[in-house]
């Protein structure tokens, strides 16, 4: 059956039960392919569809999801749903979206989110590729001794939000991936390094760079040694400053705010980062990962300043949330899964780029750290902001890159080191949804030897 043919159902059904209606319809289509001495080892080529649907009844809401697309299965998923409304607790705040109308012109390729390469490309073109990047790690130095996963995905999805508001929105989106991680050894030492890339369209992977990242990040790490205990300034890289970021993202969740589960419930309009700090969450930036024409709810898309000189200016807000809030959405319902009810998200999600190249800000230090591997992550505590992790990276001296260092635990509060920003990079990239600069932070605690 056909997305139409589906919604035809739902809403003929609804209609005869009285209640209202909204509906996210799916389908996803994915290509996966490893290599291993030089050939592919792995092949996987997959299709999904279904859809979710949330009913609404008397300040009710009830939700149901179904895996394929067929008249029973869609009956099936309705009365379960239906079944459900009458136990849930009444929430007064849920609601759908009411229909606007899409500008025809301003579509999925001009956000740059959409490529027709998927189909223009052979697969011979994709496998050589793949197998080169195994190759130019493997080439980069002969203490890369281990090439490990080296990982090709190319994925489609087709996604369609109705409700009985008479909303009626769809999307596309291609979506390109590249994956690659890298040991080395010299004698008794081993280090190791990965790295990614991801783009829209096929022909803008780096697949060379990405592979000699990787081996480079193996390489530097062999001759580690620990870095004695004390206070620094440290430039974490654009992919720790990330991860960092990561954490802090959940504090802007307006449902985090609600539920007193934020690190900045009750500051807004108050200096609560260094003056440099500008968060933004975009769901419009052109070939984001993130980016879209409409949410989860079918609320358009917005580019939202969160915070500006480090003054916290909003979170972010689905409809439910909003309405708690007596505030409008800012376009922020995501859904992990079409098995998950929607929840507020974030999109392209990053702190804005500075002006200092990175060369500069490792040369302006006379004694530091430099980071660019974080561990323990999932430990970290996004509610209370206190992080311990093990890191590893180079010392700085004299403005160049000393010794690498790995073993030491770096600690300290979230807010705290986002007060302490001395310096953003102009290196800014993005991890997926979530991108950063280097940054370089004053007064970080080290437990070294």
């Amino acid at each position: 059956m056909t997305f139409d043919d589906i919604i035809a159902v739902i809403d003929r059904t609804a209609k005869n039960k009285g209640v209202k209606y909204h509906l996210n319809l799916l389908n996803f289509e994915e290509l996966k392919m490893e290599s291993e001495n030089s050939m592919i080892s792995s092949y996987e080529s997959s299709r999904t569809s279904g859809f979710n649907m949330r009913l609404f009844e008397k300040n009710r809401v009830s939700f149901s999801y179904c895996m394929g697309l067929s008249e029973e299965k869609a009956k099936d998923t309705f009365d379960k749903a239906y079944s459900l409304l009458k136990y849930m607790d009444e929430n007064e705040y849920a609601g759908i979206a009411e229909k606007w109308e899409k500008n025809p012109s301003f579509n999925e390729k001009e956000l740059g989110i959409y490529s027709e390469e998927r189909w223009q490309i052979d697969i011979e073109t994709k496998k050589a590729a793949l197998i080169d990047m195994e190759e130019t790690a493997y080439a980069y130095d002969k203490r890369v001794y281990k090439v490990d996963k080296p990982t090709y995905t190319e994925s489609f999805v087709e996604k369609r939000v109705i409700n009985s508001n008479g909303l009626d929105l769809s999307s596309r989106k291609t979506f390109y991936e590249i994956f690659l991680s890298a040991a080395a050894k010299s004698e008794n030492d081993t280090g190791s390094g990965f790295d990614f890339d991801f783009s829209h369209d096929f022909k803008s992977l780096k697949f060379k760079k990405t592979s000699m990242n990787a081996a480079k990040k193996g390489i530097d790490q062999l001759g580690a040694v620990l870095a004695p205990s004390g206070k620094y300034n440290v430039i974490f890289d654009n992919f720790t400053s990330s991860e960092f970021l990561s954490l802090l993202k959940q504090s802007f969740y307006s449902s985090n705010v609600y539920k007193k589960k934020s690190l900045l419930d009750g500051k807004i309009g108050q200096k609560v980062f260094s003056d440099g700090i500008d968060i933004i969450d975009d769901g419009l930036l052109r070939g984001g990962a993130s980016t879209d024409l409409f949410d989860a709810e079918g609320t358009p898309m917005q580019t939202k300043t969160l915070c500006a000189s480090g003054v916290l200016n909003s979170f972010l807000f689905d409809m439910e949330y909003a309405s708690r809030f007596n505030l409008k959405s800012t376009g922020n319902s995501a859904t992990g899964s079409l098995m998950s009810p929607p929840d507020v998200g974030s999109t392209n999600f990053y702190i804005k780029h500075g002006d200092t190249p990175l060369i500069d800000m490792i040369g302006g230090l006379k004694r530091g750290l430099y980071i660019n591997e974080l561990m323990g992550l999932h430990m970290a505590k996004p509610y209370t902001g206190e992080f311990s992790l093990g890191a590893s990276g180079f010392s700085i001296m004299n403005g160049k890159l000393d010794r690498p260092v790995k073993g030491i635990i770096v600690s300290g509060n979230l807010l705290r080191i986002f007060g302490r920003v001395v310096k953003l990079g102009d290196d800014l990239r993005f991890f997926g949804g979530v991108g950063s600069p280097s940054i370089l932070f004053e007064g970080i605690n080290v437990s070294g030897k």
